[in-house]
């Protein structure tokens, strides 16, 4: 499937590329931005692909992006390092074609560089690669591997955000990935909904091996109000949406649940334990604490005589969105609140805190607000989340016993202010501040860290260096992005 995947990819880009040679003999056509600019926004437009060949059945259009972080930060519990850091990430490196097949939607989307990520079963780099088919007025069927619609900012699309990056705290607790899958939406009027079945896991091997399912399958759905606002579903934004005339407001409830099942020697849910683990100091796209293995104690345990499994996952959110004119600029107001648990039982006893278990959960709440003001070249906004994690979170110390390692106590983020501009329709800056607030920390030996930033530095933490909080670590960003 992987190689299929791979040769299909390449093949598209050959065609395109074969297109480019014969240009002169070609009948010009138009740029996508220019064939988007209808009723409804093209879903597999980007802001400046160019179409590379069109012919009676196929339109091909070919784009891509990169981002550069750069990062100034201070870190007052450091007692090695300069309280002062200074750092610049490669962000994202990304290779894009989509277009229209007969009327069939696709998309395919690569990582590479930093962002391509090596795990025990694969490299998994291919983020996107669907197909949105269309099956009677206002409903279709998509099919292939894509963002799971969980909550509104984790499939808030990456090329269209208002900051430097998605919030890191959202992302870290309730981030949900890229996953293979079927989904079927629908619009009627202002109602639209979306409701799908997926892997579980954008990695599972194919092992072929005896395995236990437990029905249902990962399962998601998305069910709103829209009224005006005329974003993709599957790539909402931020910003660099059609400029208002009137108010446009938009109101969904989200949900996703996993009932794990046994996949060759692991979990649908153990299997994504690496995902953040792998996370160095950018967004992670795949994963968050609760299906960690690091943070989770209950992940990925078996049941006596390796019988079934008995674990399950879900997330409940509910968003809205509101745009209006204001003046000769655009006013846009963003928020959703979040809860998730993970519960499993009848497991192998372990020991958390001194205590023998052979069943617990893990609960969190939390929510972000985020509003804007401007239009091109210049915007300006803010952004505030906060995070209550589940006082079980752990960590493995020596003695072979899990250890709390977070508290139950609120974590805070406020981004603010923000300002982009756009230099050209393809290129923009973005410059913040950025105040993380009870934030936890972990002394890694050459220094201490932000786990926020760099969740894989939790496994520094031991019994006489635990993870701490620290009350306040400002951080100044700026981000460039160039999308083609």
């Amino acid at each position: 499937m992987k190689t299929f995947k791979s040769l299909l990819t390449v093949s598209v880009l050959l065609l395109g590329f074969q297109a480019l040679g014969n240009a002169d003999q070609a009948t010009p056509t138009a740029t996508t931005s220019q064939v988007s600019q209808g009723d409804q926004a093209s879903p597999t437009a980007t802001p400046a692909a160019d179409q590379i060949l069109k012919t009676g059945d196929l339109t091909v259009n070919l784009g891509g992006r990169f981002q550069e972080l750069g990062e100034l930060e201070l870190v007052t519990n450091d007692p090695l390092r300069d309280h002062t850091r200074v750092y610049l990430f490669n962000v994202e490196d990304r290779l894009i074609v989509n277009g229209d097949y007969k009327g069939t939607d696709y998309w395919f989307e690569t990582a590479f560089g930093g962002e391509a990520y090596s795990t025990s079963n694969n490299q998994i780099n291919l983020l996107e690669y669907d197909a949105n088919v269309p099956l009677a007025d206002g409903v279709s069927i998509m099919a292939g591997q894509f963002k799971e619609p969980a909550n509104l900012e984790s499939a808030d699309y990456d090329g269209y955000l208002l900051f430097t990056e998605k919030s890191e705290l959202m992302t870290i607790f309730f981030n949900m990935g890229y996953d293979g899958g079927v989904a079927l939406s629908g619009k009627s009027g202002d109602l639209d909904a979306i409701v799908g079945v997926e892997d579980g896991a954008a990695d599972l091997p194919q092992r072929y091996l005896p395995e236990f399912f437990n029905f249902p399958p990962m399962t998601f759905l998305r069910l709103g109000i829209t009224d005006g606002i005329k974003d993709d579903p599957w790539h909402p934004r931020q910003t660099d949406f059609d400029k208002p005339d009137n108010s446009q407001f938009a109101v969904h409830v989200n949900g996703i649940y996993l009932n794990d099942s046994n996949a060759g020697h692991s979990t649908d849910a153990a299997l994504q334990s690496s995902y953040v683990t792998v996370g160095s100091a950018t967004t992670d796209d795949y994963g968050n604490f609760m299906m960690s293995g690091e943070w989770n104690p209950y992940l990925g345990k078996t049941a006596p005589n390796y019988g079934p499994v008995s674990a399950a996952y879900w997330q409940a959110s509910l968003d809205a969105q509101y745009r209006a004119p204001l003046g000769d600029t655009v006013f846009a107001l963003q928020g959703q609140v979040n809860v998730a648990q993970f519960t499993a039982s009848n497991f192998a006893p372990i020991t958390v805190n001194g205590k023998v278990m052979t069943a617990g959960s893990l609960n969190i709440g939390g929510g972000e607000v985020m509003a804007s003001v401007g239009d091109n070249p210049w915007v300006a906004a803010g952004r505030f989340a906060m995070v209550i994690p589940d006082n079980g979170f752990k960590y493995s110390y020596a003695t072979g016993e899990y250890a709390t390692i977070t508290g139950s106590d609120p974590i805070y983020e406020l981004t603010l202010p923000s300002i982009t501009w756009k230099a050209n329709p393809d290129t923009k800056l973005v410059a913040e501040a950025m105040w993380l607030m009870n934030t936890p920390t972990v002394f890694g030996g050459d220094g201490e860290y932000v786990i926020a930033e760099m969740p894989s530095q939790v496994s520094n933490a031991t019994a006489s260096t635990p993870i701490t909080r620290l009350g306040l670590v400002p951080a100044g960003r700026m981000m460039f992005q160039f999308q083609f």
